[in-house]
């Protein structure tokens, strides 16, 4: 703020210094005068954004001349040695694109993509260079993503093309500089689980949003600062007047409009938003969709015309509305009528052309009953001066950005896509007659845009497409996630030291780029990478590669080898890595099945290694607890006792070893059973009593009972029950307390716990599935029976799934009051009554599905990998193919997060074990 104090003019700068005067350029004859002009140049006072566009042109010229020349080479070699060029591929995006937009200029395009697998990855922004088709920047890890599937407009830009704004993080908005330098964001949503509407102001500077309930009739959102840092602020809990809230109070005419709408569509609130909001040019006003206009300084409303919806023109002069009795040109500054109704057939569409003189709107309107196309028509100001059927694509009801008309700066030509799959562009300079100048394919494209030289950009959310309207040339043609074949030039730990510099070259190869000046390809591709890639220049500007000495190498090992930049130097310290990659044939998958359910125990205890124990240290303790409870069951007291040695909390340790002793000693190995107990008694003096809750006093008081200390169990169990608490889980401390005691045989002390009404909660249990899984499988019948007339209690599927295993086909269908479908699964499950093996071994039908679904995904980008790997993980140990999922679990990525490789090496477990995903009791 003190930076902007007003008043104080900012220190004059010293004009720069010239890099090349333009006169000098353009007068050299020939590629030796150019080159030695440009060897004489001083390149220290280059200024890319003032100094590219001419020594580009130049260059282009004297190509078109005498080819790529010496000079050519030495002004690529500057602009490297200065550090203002980044070698750039086109595939940036790890996901689909979601987002774009078109900078005022058209100079430049924004697109953005939302996250994959790794939300900590974040999103990523390109930048674009219209008239060359290249991408000049790439800003990647913004914090969750760029704006959200479905959701459009979440990319806009300042007026003069500086500052890009952008919905990310789910619903904050931030700012960039259009270099990729983070500047402000803010969070004024109160937790919104998706992007809200936003408008940035002309100036970059400010923002308008949806948020907020701003009292009975107060019209919704707030205008807020968004210039530098981050804002936090929570406006539905300001109850006075505020000068970044909408106005409180509102005419009586304009609430009365607003409660008509809420009569009409039933989701309106008394008081209304600025919906999909835009900014008046000179930032006065701000203009809704439902024709409102609103002035920015004081928050209120001008005038309210409630439509359809609506469009502000370029100028900031008209606005289009259409509403139910058709279309109506109204004054921007009064909401007066200008014109109208026009009955044009319920306009989808409007788009108004910018930089004329006098105002000229397209509306698109849909197929009617007797034809087969849908309509444009064309507006002079308040004139309709042409209508007629055209093959548009513009009915379509696509959800995020998308735009099926491109007005040409000027309005006099235009371009849309139609239902064939194509672009066709027409002249509109005697707009009564406009004519076809050329059509051009644009596949399944939803969106076109025109932009500086007279390019076409269209586009969808994998495919885009760069074409000269003039010529049809195309200069940029881009598939975003081929997914080639085979290992990619980097794996491991160095994909993400390369991060985004591995693409994609076409369908068969993958390929990566190294600064300042290498790329990683096949022989003989410098046309396709001359097709693909660009030097961006200050971020700005596409320099050919062809103009270069790009160095193609073969491979990783290679560019290790003879690269003394950066990167050579990260490959040279992983050759040893890099020498472990061969070009071998992949093995056929999945694997020989040799591992064993030990193997998998391992792994699982392995993909703990790496977690932060405070963080996940309940996650740890509860799923290592569960898989000593299964190693005592399966009749393995040592390898349960190494699972909980791994419990990072005594407590938690000493209420592991006191399961174990239970099942051990019931189970008849007295000897194993009391190295537990002993293991469990040894813990007590590193345990605070506090910790001793109701579910560890009764783990402890059932080991005490099951080795014979029937008084001392008796103690712990009285404790146990005084612990039980019903929050936050109601059953909780209950269910813990009851498996407790019917492990070491106390069913007695059960029952008169189940029949304490008074002590019983009236929630449900989150658990329930499992539990009621254990009773049923235990035998106890009579007891699952009454927990599940238990108020709140569902009837889970896994409950049925163990009637069909119990053969009991009567069960299925009479059980609880239940809507689950009994497929003709669970019924020959039921009719064979024998409960399944398990582990259990893979049918060669099983093998056919595995080897299936694992080929379907290689062919998914590996930012989405993540997901359908974890569900094949399940599928191959639903089917006991225990190797199968040993080497999927290493494709997952060991993020320090419980949720990835850990949470589904033990889902593995449970389901190989038990047959359900779930830590069982």
């Amino acid at each position: 703020m003190l930076e902007r104090e007003e008043a104080v003019a900012p220190p004059a700068a010293a004009p720069p210094r010239p890099f090349l005067s333009a006169s000098e350029l353009a007068g050299a004859q020939g590629s030796s005068a150019v080159r030695e002009l440009l060897d004489g140049a001083d390149w220290s006072a280059f200024t890319p954004e003032r100094d590219v566009p001419p020594l580009r042109a130049r260059l282009a010229g004297l190509e078109r001349d005498e080819g790529v020349t010496g000079a050519h080479r030495l002004a690529t070699r500057r602009l490297i040695d200065a550090g203002v060029a980044r070698l750039l591929h086109p595939y940036g995006h790890d996901t689909e694109i979601v987002a774009h937009a078109m900078s005022p200029d058209g100079r430049h395009l924004a697109t953005g993509s939302w996250v994959g697998d790794d939300y900590d990855a974040g999103g990523v922004l390109q930048i674009w260079e219209v008239a060359t088709g290249r991408c000049v920047n790439a800003v990647r890890r913004i914090e969750g993503g760029v704006g959200w599937p479905g959701h459009e407009r979440t990319i806009q830009w300042s007026a003069d093309s500086s500052r890009i704004a952008m919905a990310h993080s789910t619903n904050s908005v931030g700012v960039w500089t259009f270099e990729g330098e983070f500047l402000a964001a803010i969070d004024v949503s109160n937790g919104n689980s998706r992007p809200s509407e936003f408008a940035l102001s002309p100036d970059g500077r400010s923002v308008y949003y949806h948020c907020g309930t701003n009292g009975d009739g107060g019209l919704q959102g707030c205008v807020v600062p968004l210039d530098r840092g981050w804002l936090r602020w929570l406006p539905d809990h300001v109850e006075t007047d505020h000068p970044y809230l909408m106005a409180r109070r509102t005419p009586e005419a304009v609430r009365d409009g607003f409660a008509e709408r809420e009569t009409r569509d039933g989701d309106w609130k008394v008081g209304q938003w600025i919906d999909d909001p835009v900014w008046s040019p000179d930032g006065r006003r701000l203009f809704g969709a439902n024709a409102i206009s609103v002035d920015a300084g004081t928050r209120e409303i001008v005038w309210y015309a409630p439509g359809t919806f609506a469009r502000l023109s370029p100028d900031g002069r008209l606005v289009a509305a259409v509403t139910p009795r058709g279309l109506f040109l109204r004054e921007a500054s009064t909401g007066r009528i200008r014109c109208g109704p026009f009955a044009l057939g319920k306009p989808v569409s409007l788009h108004w052309a910018p930089g004329r003189a006098v105002n000229r709107l397209a509306v698109l309107t849909p197929p009617t009953g007797t034809a087969e196309t849908g309509g444009v028509h064309v507006f002079d100001s308040d004139r309709l001066v042409f209508s007629a059927q055209v093959p548009h694509s513009g009915w379509g009801g696509q959800e995020g950005d998308h735009n099926a008309w491109a007005w040409a700066p000027g309005g006099e030509r235009a371009a849309f896509l139609t239902i064939e799959g194509s672009a066709e562009i027409w002249s509109f300079a005697d707009p009564a007659h406009p004519r076809l100048i050329r059509s051009v394919l644009a596949g399944g494209a939803d969106t076109v845009y025109w932009g500086a030289d007279d390019t076409l950009v269209v586009l969808d959310d994998v495919v885009m497409q760069f074409v000269k309207a003039e010529t049809g040339e195309v200069v940029g043609d881009f598939y975003s996630l081929y997914v080639p074949p085979g290992p990619r030039p980097v794996e491991g730990g160095l994909v993400e030291e390369f991060e985004g510099q591995i693409f994609a070259l076409g369908e068969d190869t993958w390929a990566m780029t190294l600064q300042p000046d290498a790329v990683i390809a096949p022989e003989g591709s410098e046309d396709e990478l001359d097709a693909l890639l660009a030097w961006g220049v200050g971020r700005r500007h596409a320099w050919p590669v062809r103009w270069g000495e790009l160095r193609v190498l073969p491979d990783a090992l290679s560019a290790a080898a003879v690269l003394d930049s950066e990167d050579g130097g990260i490959l040279r310290e992983s050759r040893g890595e890099l020498e472990g990659m061969d070009g071998d044939e992949p093995a056929e998958w999945p694997p020989p099945n040799t591992a064993s359910v030990a193997d998998l125990f391992e792994a699982a205890r392995g993909s703990l290694a790496g977690l932060d124990r405070y963080s996940w240290g309940s996650h740890i303790a509860d799923h290592l607890r569960a898989a000593a409870r299964l190693r005592a069951r399966r009749g393995e007291p040592e390898a349960a006792l190494i699972l909980v040695a791994d419990i990072p909390e005594p407590a938690d340790r000493l209420a592991a070893a006191s399961d174990v002793a239970v099942l051990l000693a019931r189970a008849g190995d007295t000897r194993s059973a009391r190295t537990a107990f002993s293991l469990a008694r040894s813990l007590f003096p590193s345990v605070d009593q506090k910790m001793f809750d109701a579910g560890r006093a009764a783990s402890f008081g059932a080991a005490c009972q099951a080795l014979g200390e029937t008084g001392t169990a008796e103690q712990w169990f009285q404790h146990a029950r005084a612990s039980i608490t019903i929050e936050p889980n109601p059953w909780q401390d209950h269910v813990a307390v009851i498996h407790a005691m019917l492990e070491c045989g106390r069913d007695d002390l059960v029952r008169a716990l189940l029949d304490d009404r008074s002590g019983h909660p009236s929630g449900s249990f989150f658990s329930e599935a499992e539990w009621l899984v254990y009773l049923l499988r235990t035998g106890r019948l009579d007891l699952a029976r009454e927990f599940q007339s238990l108020p709140g209690w569902d009837v889970p599927y896994e409950v049925l799934r163990v009637f069909a295993e119990q053969g009991r086909a009567d069960l299925m269908e009479t059980w609880g009051d239940h809507d689950w479908a009994v497929g003709d699964e669970l019924v020959e499950l039921a009719r064979r009554s024998t409960p399944p093996v398990r582990p259990s071994t893979p049918t060669d039908q099983d093998l056919r599905g595995l080897a299936r679904r694992y080929a379907e995904i290689q062919g998914i980008p590996h930012s989405q990998r993540e997901h359908p790997i974890e569900r094949l993980i399940e599928r191959a140990a639903e089917c006991g193919h225990i190797s199968a999922a040993l080497d999927l679990l290493e494709l997952l990525p060991e993020r320090g997060d419980f949720n990835d490789r850990p949470s589904a090496a033990f889902g593995a477990i449970w389901l190989l074990c038990t047959g359900f995903n779930r830590p069982p009791f």
